[in-house]
């Protein structure tokens, strides 16, 4: 073999050795990224868990701080109601009492009315008895006295 030869078969062999490391460094950087790839992947599926977490107790705290705040509320309209619902039936109660009072009133305004006009029409009666009484005493009396005209 001659130089060049050689020289040509130990370059091809230091080519060949060259290139299986080439392959066997670029399987290691794949295996690298690969290895990063799953690393990063699992880190951001474990964030998003925590958020996911995180997110749901605090939905979970404002769920239960808006019950609260809506069971206060709850309770504070209805006490109103009540205070509300005590309040008209007072007032109703008065009503009706200051009602009935004006009833009472009028009641005994026209009861007195209907006494005066009673007496008045007794005061009436009597009169008109009286002079009905006259004129037939004097009807009778003038009957009498033309009776005894007519006998003499």
């Amino acid at each position: 073999m001659n130089t060049t030869d050689k020289k040509l078969a130990d370059a091809q062999a230091a080519a060949a050795v060259s290139m299986a490391e080439a392959r066997e460094s670029a399987c290691e950087a794949k295996t690298a990224v690969t290895d990063a790839a799953s690393a990063a992947k699992e880190s951001a599926a474990d964030k998003l868990g925590d958020i996911k977490d995180a997110a749901a107790d605090k939905l979970g705290d404002i769920k239960e701080a808006a019950a609260d705040k809506l069971g206060d509320i709850k309770d504070a309209a209805a006490d109103k109601l009540g205070d509300i619902k005590d309040a008209a039936a007072d007032k109703l109660s008065d009503i009706k009492d200051a009602a009935a009072d004006k009833f009472g009133d009028i009641k005994d305004a026209a009861a007195d009315k209907l006494g005066d006009v009673k007496e008045k029409g007794s005061d009436i009666l009597d009169k008109v008895k009286g002079f009905a009484a006259d004129i037939l005493h004097k009807g009778a009396a003038g009957a009498e006295n033309l009776a005894d005209k007519l006998d003499n």
